[in-house]
């Protein structure tokens, strides 16, 4: 059992820190610029809501969400909390201070994994703030000041994080500044302001376009392809992963580990059609680097995990697109930073016609296609794709 959790993942140190049970039973390492994974009960998962949900299922269930209702709310909530551009972060805290009107956590009227993964994704974005931003978001640091005072300061720690001193009360009017001698008010000399207010004009063209770029995350900067498995084997060195050599339409296969030795047969992994996330950054499991990941459904209560599997027809290397999102252009290498594809799983579904699919945040489903034809799975409905 082991969890590789990438240096830029403050909430999943956080996580681990607050289920003590969690930190002892794995064997964790840091990892630089990439995705979080976790290996457990012969599971495989990656990325942060992925592994948080599979640590509180194992560990501390009523994390995960009491009902059924609560789960789905629980996950909305950590997929909005990892979308990271300034004005997302200014949208996701205007949020939660609407939402905390009359509440005091995120789901329910418990702790569960929203508020803590949250917590650890905003919590530099809180240290930003100035006095008068936390007064006028006064639900925002209210509940940031309850999480930071509930998890111990010893799991603070060690993700790195401090206790932020919250103080609600309206900050003081500044005082404008008054010249030494005859009581008026300093003017700025005249050589200055033009140089200061070319310097603003300049910053305030940047800046919104930059903000505007980082908050565009839609699922076509995923590169999604066609492939097919021409030889798999044993991982040697851990029982619950396969190695498979696919190809994906280039002059050789790309070597891919997957954890799924405890849901299909060895037997089943050979020349089965996939579809593959291609872009993701080359990750080494146990010693042996993977180039991708193949796109798989989990059933509603994790005992069944199938392939998503293309259309009849498709060939290695056809394109895979989600409906409405063909025109756009796949990242060449998704930057763990930018969380791109933590963004987009959480929607990853299958319907009730087994097929695939992704729901954007008006609940739309988007259906995952192959020249207009539709991925699906053997038998999973409603389940969630990783």
């Amino acid at each position: 059992m082991s969890a590789s959790i990438s240096s830029n993942d403050p909430a999943l140190k956080l996580l681990l820190a607050f289920i003590p049970e969690a930190e002892q039973a794995l064997s964790v390492d840091s990892v630089a610029d990439q995705l979080s994974q976790l290996s457990l009960n012969g599971h495989h998962v990656e990325g942060t809501n992925a592994v948080a949900q599979l640590l509180a299922v194992t560990y501390n269930e009523s994390l995960a969400g009491a009902t059924d209702a609560d789960k789905a709310e629980v996950s909305q909530w950590m997929t909005m909390s990892a979308r990271h551009g300034p004005s997302e972060r200014q949208i996701f805290a205007q949020t939660i201070n609407d939402h905390l009107a009359d509440k005091t956590y995120l789901v329910s009227n418990y702790l569960s994994l929203a508020d803590l993964i949250a917590f650890g994704n905003v919590h530099a974005f809180m240290e930003s703030l100035s006095s008068q931003k936390r007064f006028n978001w006064s639900g925002f640091s209210r509940w940031f000041d309850l999480i930071q005072h509930t998890v111990p300061a010893g799991a603070l720690a060690k993700a790195g994080l401090k206790v932020i001193e919250i103080d609600l009360n309206a900050p003081a009017p500044a005082k404008k500044q008054v010249a030494a001698a005859g009581g008026k008010a300093e003017q700025p000399t005249s050589a200055e302001p033009k140089a200061a207010k070319q310097d603003k004009k300049e910053k305030e063209k940047k800046q919104p376009a930059a903000a505007k770029e980082e908050a565009k995350i839609v699922p076509s900067m995923i590169d999604l392809r066609v492939g097919h498995i021409v030889d798999v084997q044993k991982h040697p060195d851990a029982d619950s992963l396969y190695v498979e050599k696919i190809d994906v339409g280039e002059d050789e296969p790309r070597t891919v580990v997957s954890g799924l030795v405890r849901f299909i047969p060895i037997e089943q992994m050979q020349n089965r059609d996939v579809v593959l996330v291609c872009n993701l950054k080359p990750a080494a499991m146990r010693g042996v680097k993977s180039f991708a990941m193949v796109l798989c459904a989990t059933s509603t209560d994790g005992n069944t995990v199938e392939f998503v599997e293309p259309p009849k027809g498709s060939k290695p290397g056809d394109r895979v697109y989600f409906e409405g999102y063909e025109s756009g252009t796949p990242e060449e290498v998704l930057k763990p930073k930018q969380k791109v594809f933590e963004t987009i799983q959480p929607g990853l579904f299958t319907d009730d016609n087994r097929e695939a699919g992704w729901y954007d945040e008006q609940k739309v489903f988007h259906k995952l296609l192959v020249g207009g034809q539709v991925c699906t799975t053997a038998t999973v409905v409603k389940g969630s794709l990783k």
